[in-house]
C-alpha cells in the first residue's frame, strides 16, 4: 500500500514529536518511583487506665480497640516521637495516638500491600556488570501493609500560636473512644476525642481549644496533618505529600523548600486537607465550613505539613471547638464519591480526565464480567477497535485514493521541481479534482492518541487497578521487570509496518526514520506501566488483522 509523501511526512511529524517527548520524560525526566516501605508495629490492646473524664457527652461504643504499647519495640520508634502511644485499630486501619502529639501515626491500611519495588532485568544486568548482587527479585522484598504515615508523622496535630510543635499529651478514659489532652504555654487545654463509625467507615474527631488560665488569649489555634516526607514528589512519582482542597482546587506540597522560611497560605475557602499518594489519602473534612484558613507549612523535626488555623480570642473559661470526619483509604473513585465532600477530586487524571473517566468505566464493567483487569484491558482494546472501525476504514479508502494518484502526482514534482510552492498548489488541485483528502488516512491516528493519554493517567491514578495481576505481571500500573511486554510491541510494531509499505518516492532518511518508530517505542514502553504495554500490543495485533481484511477488501495497486 503506497501513501502519499505528505500525508507519511504528517504522520512521521507528529511521531518523531511524540517520540521525542515520551523519550525525554522516560530517560531524563521524572520515573514512577515507590515509596519506601515502612514497618508497622501496633501495640497490643489492653484495658486503659483510667484518668479525668471530661464532661462532654458521649457517642456509642465504636469499633475501635484502644490500648497501651509498653513493648520493646518502643526503642525502633524515632526520637522525636519516643513515648509509650495508645493502639487505635478499626475494621480499616491499624494505627496509634501518639503521646507526642496526641494524633494518629504509624498509619496501616487493611487490605492492601505496600508499593512494589520494581527491580526490571536490564537494571539488574547492568548492576551486576557493575559488581552488584547476582540475586535477581523482580519485584522486590516481600511486602509489608501498605503504610500512608510513618510511624513519625503524626494526624491530626493540634496546638496554639504560629509555633507548629507537638506538645507532650496525656491519655483521658472515654468508654468507646482514644481522648487525650494536653495544656500550651499560654494556658490553653486542647482536648481530642477519636471514635469509629464503623457504620460509614470513617472516623469521627472532636478538639477543643479551652482557655483554662487566667488571663486572655488572642491568637491563632491550629490542627495538621504532618510527616517526615521522602523523595521527590511529582505527577509521576508515588511518594505521600501534604494536600489541601479548597473550591474545586487541588493543592500539593510538592516541593517542601516551598516552606522552609514561611508558610504558604491558601485563598480560598478549605474543603478537606490531609496527606495522599497516588492511590491512597487520609483526610480531615472541617464539619464547620470556612472555619480556618489552609496553609502548608514546616513542622517541627523536618517534618511538613497541611494545616487548618483559626484566630480566636478566648477570655478565661471559653473555648474552642471543631468536629471533623476522616476518611482514610484507597482513592477507589466510587469510596470516594460515596462520602462526597469532592474527595474525588483527589484523583487527577489530567487534561484528558474526561477521557480517562470514559475509559475507566468501560474497564470496571469488563472487569466485573470477565474479573480480570488484564483481561479488561485486552476487552477494552477490542471495544476501542470496534469504535473506532469506521474511521479506519474510510482511512485505507483514501489511502487507496492516495496511491492511484501517485503517478499524476510525480509528474507534478518533475513539472515543478524546482518551485515547491507551485508544486504544492497544483498537488492540493488535483485533491480537490479527486475528492481526495490528504488528511482523512490520519485521522484515526489522532483520535486515538487521547485514548493512550488517558490509559495512562488510569493506570497511573485509578486506585482500581493498584496491584491488579495479570498472567506472570503482579501489578499492571508498573512497569514489566521482564521486558516481555515491551518486547512484543516492538516486534509486532515491525510487522505492522512490513505490511504498509512505504512510497518509493519518500526521502530516504525519512524512511529511515519511520523504520526506526518501533525500536523507540520499545525503549518507551520498557518505562511505561505494563497495562499500557498490554494495550498497545492488543491494539498492534489487531491492527494488523484490520490491515488484512482491507488489504482484501481494497487490493493494492501495482
Amino acid at each position: 500500500m503506497k501513501k502519499d509523501d505528505t500525508e507519511q511526512r504528517l504522520i512521521l511529524a507528529v511521531l518523531l514529536s511524540l517520540s521525542v517527548y515520551w523519550v525525554w520524560m522516560s530517560l531524563f525526566g521524572p520515573v514512577p518511583q515507590q515509596r519506601p516501605i515502612d514497618t508497622l508495629t501496633v501495640g497490643s490492646a489492653v484495658e486503659t487506665p483510667a484518668d479525668t473524664p471530661i464532661p462532654n457527652s458521649q457517642a456509642e461504643a465504636s469499633q475501635a480497640t484502644i490500648g497501651v504499647d509498653d513493648s520493646p519495640a518502643e526503642a525502633a520508634v524515632p526520637a522525636a516521637i519516643q513515648q509509650w502511644e495508645v493502639a487505635f485499630e478499626t475494621d480499616e486501619l491499624n494505627s496509634k495516638i501518639s503521646r507526642n502529639g496526641g494524633a494518629i501515626s504509624d498509619l496501616g491500611i487493611k487490605g492492601y500491600k505496600a508499593s512494589l519495588t520494581v527491580n526490571p532485568i536490564w537494571t539488574h544486568l547492568w548492576n551486576r556488570r557493575s559488581g552488584g548482587t547476582t540475586d535477581w527479585q523482580p519485584w522486590g522484598e516481600e511486602q509489608g501493609i501498605e503504610t500512608l504515615i510513618s510511624d513519625n508523622g503524626l494526624f491530626l496535630a493540634a496546638g496554639t500560636s504560629s509555633s507548629f510543635e507537638a506538645g507532650t499529651w496525656q491519655e483521658i478514659s472515654i468508654p468507646g473512644a482514644v481522648a487525650v489532652k494536653s495544656t500550651t504555654s499560654e494556658g490553653v487545654e486542647i482536648r481530642k476525642i477519636y471514635r469509629s463509625d464503623a457504620e460509614m467507615g470513617l472516623l469521627d474527631i472532636e478538639i477543643r481549644w479551652e482557655n483554662v488560665g487566667n488571663s486572655h488569649f488572642q491568637d491563632q489555634v491550629w490542627l495538621g496533618a504532618v510527616d517526615q516526607f521522602d523523595g521527590e514528589a511529582n505527577r509521576y512519582s508515588n511518594f505521600s505529600r501534604p494536600v489541601i482542597f479548597t473550591e474545586d482546587d487541588l493543592e500539593t506540597l510538592d516541593d517542601l523548600d516551598d516552606v522552609e522560611v514561611l508558610p504558604q497560605d491558601m485563598d480560598s475557602t478549605v474543603g478537606w486537607f490531609g496527606i495522599a499518594d497516588r492511590y491512597f489519602i487520609a483526610a480531615a473534612i472541617p464539619e464547620t465550613p470556612g472555619w480556618g484558613r489552609g496553609l502548608f507549612a514546616k513542622f517541627t523535626d523536618e517534618r511538613h505539613g497541611a494545616f487548618l488555623a483559626r484566630d480566636v480570642s478566648l477570655e478565661p473559661g471559653r473555648s474552642e471547638s471543631l468536629n471533623l470526619k476522616v476518611y482514610i483509604g484507597s482513592k477507589n473513585l466510587d469510596a470516594l464519591e460515596t462520602v462526597g465532600q469532592d474527595l474525588d477530586k483527589s484523583v487527577d487524571f489530567g487534561i484528558f480526565g474526561f477521557f480517562s473517566y470514559i475509559l475507566l468505566w468501560i474497564l470496571k464493567f469488563w472487569q466485573s464480567l470477565v474479573t480480570n483487569w488484564g483481561l479488561a484491558i485486552i476487552f477494552l482494546t477490542v471495544s476501542v477497535k470496534l469504535a473506532f472501525w469506521p474511521l479506519t476504514r474510510k482511512s485505507f479508502e483514501s489511502s487507496r485514493k492516495m496511491q492511484r494518484l501517485a503517478p499524476q502526482m510525480a509528474d507534478i514534482k518533475e513539472r515543478h521541481k524546482d518551485d515547491a510552492q507551485k508544486a504544492g498548489q497544483a498537488q492540493m488541485e488535483l485533491f480537490k479534482k479527486e475528492g481526495v483528502n490528504p488528511l482523512a488516512g490520519c485521522l484515526p491516528m489522532f483520535i486515538q492518541m487521547p485514548v493512550w493519554f488517558a490509559l495512562y493517567s488510569v493506570l497511573l491514578f485509578a486506585a482500581d487497578l493498584y496491584q491488579a495481576e495479570f498472567l506472570y505481571l503482579l501489578d499492571l500500573t508498573s512497569k514489566d521487570p521482564y521486558g516481555i511486554l515491551p518486547t512484543l510491541v516492538g516486534i509486532g510494531m515491525v510487522f505492522q509496518q512490513r505490511m504498509t509499505p512505504l512510497s518509493p518516492t519518500m526521502d530516504p532518511m525519512q524512511q529511515k526514520m519511520i523504520r526506526f518508530m518501533p525500536i523507540a517505542f520499545t525503549i518507551i514502553f520498557y518505562t511505561f506501566p505494563s497495562g499500557l504495554a498490554l494495550y498497545v500490543l492488543v491494539n498492534t495485533v489487531l491492527s494488523m488483522v484490520q490491515m488484512w481484511m482491507v488489504n482484501r477488501a481494497f487490493p493494492v495497486i501495482q
